[in-house]
């Protein structure tokens, strides 16, 4: 490139020479340097033209919905949280929280009279209960692959949480109530609503993100209104010293 200046300029000095003028000297430089500054414009504008597409790509991500954290609706690992109960004998409890592996989480309900154990198979978008037993009174114990082998019950809870949507055989009757509670009062509550179709009894639980469920309420007959609802509700929590 620089021979090739080299020789123009060689050029332009004879034409110079033969002419006597001036003006083909000052043209011929400025329409080099014109020619210079047009390829440094479209340069950016080169560039200019990808940002968008990256730029597109970060809003889609931001406007996607926040993902839930399914192990948000259990108490930590290794807590023991205490129910106070009103109504019938047995609706005191304690439960006892453990988080096992391959995403499954084991809970220890022990209401004086049994032990029941549950088992949650847990998912981005849902809870699975995958066991359930009875006078339970050891240490659930189970590896990864038997874990994985259990058979699904029945859902839990499904994400994301919406009035009037169906989980299994109950329904979203209210989101973003407030309860009050012995431990402490919430806001941003939701419950669950299911309607025995032998007998028309019904069962409501309450449930909390960062805490699960803080209630249940049994009523035999909605109907009605001077029955006593039998009802176990949140009282405190201990943390446990963690295993997992």
């Amino acid at each position: 490139m620089k021979y090739w200046l080299g020789l123009g300029g060689l050029a332009l000095t004879l034409t110079v020479a033969g002419c006597g003028t001036e003006d083909a000297v000052t043209e011929e430089p400025e329409e080099g340097a014109a020619q210079e500054e047009t390829e440094q414009d479209q340069a950016p504008e080169a560039a200019t033209e990808e940002e968008p597409a990256e730029g597109t790509s970060g809003d889609s991500h931001e406007g996607g919905q926040a993902a839930v954290d399914p192990y948000d609706y259990f108490l930590e690992d290794g807590s023991t949280a205490r129910f106070e109960g009103y109504g019938n004998e047995f609706a005191e409890f304690t439960l006892k929280t453990d988080y096992m592996e391959a995403n499954h989480v084991a809970t220890y309900e022990d209401n004086g009279g049994t032990v029941v154990l549950k088992v949650f198979r847990l998912h981005d978008d849902r809870i699975e209960l995958v066991k359930q037993e009875g006078e339970f009174y050891d240490e659930y114990e189970a590896s990864f692959e038997e874990l994985e082998a259990l058979d699904v019950i029945s859902t839990y809870l499904e994400f994301p949480i919406e009035e009037g949507q169906e989980i299994g055989d109950a329904t979203v009757i209210e989101t973003g109530t407030s309860l009050e509670t012995p431990y402490e009062n919430f806001d941003d509550v939701f419950v669950l609503e299911s309607v025995s179709e032998e007998d028309g009894s019904i069962n409501r639980n309450y449930f909390v993100e960062g805490y699960g469920e803080v209630k249940r309420e049994f009523r035999a007959n909605a109907d009605d209104p001077d029955e006593m609802a039998i009802t176990s509700t949140l009282a405190s929590i201990e943390l446990g010293e963690k295993t997992k």
